[in-house]
């Protein structure tokens, strides 16, 4: 999980359906009433998730936070997912923080030991608690959502309930992020449990803020800025996006690169990205188990997930077999014995949008979604594990 709080990309403007057969397996039960928390900010509107807070929870991210003021920290959110009628719930109870050495003024990194160690503690610690999302601090920088927070959160936290956390402990700034509409976006307030305590754990004035998204102008008028403060345009995981930036996008980075000096080639940290991204999803992503080649995996949508009919179906993944002359993307229903070209393509991508499935006018069923690696005449290399999930949907 990489935390470059000034990289900016351009990608395409998709939709990741939210997995509606997650929100069916989850428990009801009564939310806790009004007067029992505290709303820091606004309440959620329409399509959010509610956030509840534990007091303990937010005191081990103040302390974390706090503890280095010239670097990001970051670390993981620990909680379960309920419903009360129709409305979704997150419940942070717990907060780890990762100890890692790969972080600076104005990055942070998850390596796949640091999230190794981090299971390890939540497996030790609270093993009845969930992965809930992840937090990380932006000193004096602002509150918002970098290209490459987009790109961690698309790849490794793609449940309706999954949110992360952005904190400037120096401006006492925070804001939540999350699905909505199965677009990423800012999520306004979130609640914190009174318990037995007079006053609130946190001070945190709730940032105006926003996930820019491609194709959208920005203005002052749509999010909250001050010196400092740069957002990036990123709704999709796509290698060819990060380094095909458009010139606007460059001179914004260059002259950044200038200010303070950072010298990480762009191709490097997008290798980076990359392969903390990957290993996240090794650890949180459900296709792993029924795509077990790393080279050849569907990331998203999940497998077993639920999608409504008519939207447009971003499938985003990994296509580095050996020996492929091609990648195949197809479907078919279940039971069905020919399968339907989504898309075709040559080149290699080690994490990026491999088709989009318009499921306008399909009937509601249950379809069988696969990736394989052909050679010149279309037929399945015999090395190459094929990566099938399934899906349904419905009205």
């Amino acid at each position: 999980m990489t935390s470059a709080s000034t990289s900016s990309s351009e990608s395409p403007d998709v939709t990741v359906s939210p997995p509606f057969s997650e929100l069916d397996r989850l428990g009801q039960r009564p939310s806790p009433p009004p007067e029992s928390c505290w709303l820091h900010g606004d309440p959620p509107g329409p399509g959010h998730v509610h956030i509840l807070t534990e007091a303990a929870a937010l005191a081990e991210i103040v302390a974390h936070g706090e503890s280095n003021l010239h670097a990001e920290l970051g670390g993981a959110l620990l909680g379960t997912a309920f419903r009360d009628g129709e409305t979704l719930f997150v419940e942070i109870a717990a907060a780890l923080a990762a100890r890692s050495d790969n972080h600076g003024p104005i990055h942070f990194t998850f390596t796949a030991d640091v999230w190794a160690q981090l299971n390890r503690d939540r497996v030790e610690r609270y093993p009845e608690l969930e992965i809930v999302g992840w937090f990380h601090t932006h000193p004096n920088l602002g509150v918002f959502y970098s290209g490459d927070d987009v790109v961690v959160h698309t790849a490794a936290f793609t449940l309706p309930w999954h949110v992360g956390l952005v904190i400037d402990p120096m401006r006492n700034e925070a804001g939540f992020f999350g699905w909505i509409d199965g677009k990423l976006a800012p999520i306004p307030g979130f609640y914190e449990k009174r318990g037995n305590n007079d006053e609130s754990t946190v001070a945190w004035r709730m940032a105006r803020t926003t996930v820019w998204h491609a194709g959208q102008s920005y203005t002052p008028d749509d999010s909250y800025q001050e010196p400092g403060f740069f957002t990036s345009a990123a709704t999709a995981v796509s290698r060819q996006a990060f380094i095909g930036t458009a010139a606007g996008v460059l001179g914004l980075l260059l002259g950044f690169f200038l200010l303070v000096g950072w010298a990480i080639p762009q191709n490097q940290q997008i290798d980076r990205l990359e392969q903390v991204a990957l290993s996240l999803a090794d650890e949180t992503g459900r296709n792993a188990a029924v795509c077990p080649n790393p080279e050849l995996r569907i990331l998203t949508p999940a497998n077993g997930q639920t999608i409504r009919l008519g939207a447009e179906v971003a499938i985003i993944g990994t296509a580095v077999q050996p020996d492929a002359v091609r990648y195949r993307i197809e479907t078919r229903p279940v039971g069905g014995e020919t399968w339907a070209l989504v898309n075709a393509q040559r080149q290699d991508k080690s994490l990026g949008t491999l088709a989009k499935w318009d499921t306008t006018g399909l009937p509601t069923s249950e379809y069988e979604l696969r990736l394989t690696a052909v050679d010149r005449n279309n037929i399945i290399l015999n090395h190459a594990a094929i990566c099938q999930i399934a899906l349904t949907l419905t009205p």
